[in-house]
């Protein structure tokens, strides 16, 4: 599901994304490396400060799949390196990752979800949340895998921008990739039993997106990120009105402080701050494409007294509207 703006506290979570090489490099250390037919496999374990687990990296010609189990201490958001045009599978058995696309758009991925991504160029980054273990499979193809096994005519590969994007994972989909994780580094460093698995689950893929296309979005509530999505856009349509913490949550299916504590953890910050900010921001923005007085726009976002308004605007922007409006 995509998601506009961006927002997390950087006192929670360790930001990597100006270091300039491959992150395993960085938050865990190889501990075992070998080729077997024609596979190279190595197994990583995560340095202590960053948490505690494994990366295991098979890669074979044009096939590379990487599994990761690991509990992180905190947040850590990175930038993924990619040089040329390549297919991305990828299976989050558990765990939740948000996926920047850039400065206005996010992808919300979690538990028992996965997506297949065309990606020719990618600009943003990733954030792992450390709430939850996470467990993730994930198959890198280059786009030569797919002409020249006939793939590329056959299906319209998605993109990360795409609505659809995100699938449900599957019972059928869940053992084989139980079977993949679970099965030892040795046994899986056979090349056809590699391309068999990556064909099989490429072809699972295609004919959920093809069930997937003609069914209506839907919010699957139980995905506490899909919740805060919808708390998000709740607030953004509805900011002429002052929804209450109460019945956000009634709607959403949990408590009031529930709904505001899983908020913070993913956003940074409270809900009452991110509805004040929204406000501000098309408080201004109404300043500066109308000539609409102060109150009117104090009315359109919610504020019966224009002197509240004024206070609340200062407080956020450091002038008050009359004096941002001059300033144009």
């Amino acid at each position: 599901m995509i998601k506009k703006r961006r927002d997390f506290n950087t006192e929670e979570l360790c930001d990597l994304r100006s270091f300039p090489k491959c992150i395993l490099e960085e938050i865990a250390v190889n501990t075992n490396s070998f080729t077997s037919d024609a596979v190279a496999v190595n197994q990583y374990h995560l340095l202590p400060k960053y948490g505690n687990g494994t990366i295991t990296n098979y890669n074979s010609e044009d096939i590379e799949i990487t599994i990761s189990r690991y509990q992180l201490c905190k947040d850590l958001v990175y930038k993924p390196i990619i040089h040329h045009e390549i297919l991305q599978i990828c299976f989050l058995i558990t765990g939740e990752k948000i996926i920047y696309l850039n400065d206005t758009q996010q992808v919300f991925y979690e538990n028992r979800e996965s997506y297949m991504a065309n990606i020719d160029h990618f600009n943003g980054y990733s954030r792992i949340l450390a709430e939850k273990p996470f467990k993730e499979l994930k198959v890198v193809l280059p786009k030569a895998f797919l002409i020249n096994h006939g793939l590329i005519n056959d299906f319209d590969f998605k993109n990360l921008t795409d609505e659809k994007l995100i699938l449900p994972i599957t019972e059928e989909l869940l053992n084989i990739l139980l079977s993949l994780e679970q099965k030892n580094p040795l046994e899986k460093a056979n090349r056809l039993y590699l391309r068999a698995k990556v064909f099989e689950l490429i072809a699972l893929q295609i004919e959920l997106y093809k069930k997937n296309e003609d069914r209506p979005l839907k919010t699957d509530q139980n995905k506490i990120l899909n919740t805060l999505y919808e708390v998000k856009q709740r607030i953004k349509a509805t900011i002429h009105k002052n929804i209450t913490l109460t019945e956000l949550g009634e709607d959403m299916g949990i408590t009031g402080p529930a709904l505001n504590k899983e908020f913070i953890r993913v956003f940074g910050c409270s809900i009452h701050d991110f509805t004040i900010s929204e406000k501000m921001q098309h408080a201004k923005l109404l300043l500066e494409n109308s000539e609409k007085m102060v109150y009117q726009i104090a009315e359109e976002v919610g504020y019966k007294n224009s002197t509240h308004f004024t206070a609340a605007f200062k407080k956020k922007v450091g002038v008050t509207p009359k004096q941002y409006k001059k300033q144009l």
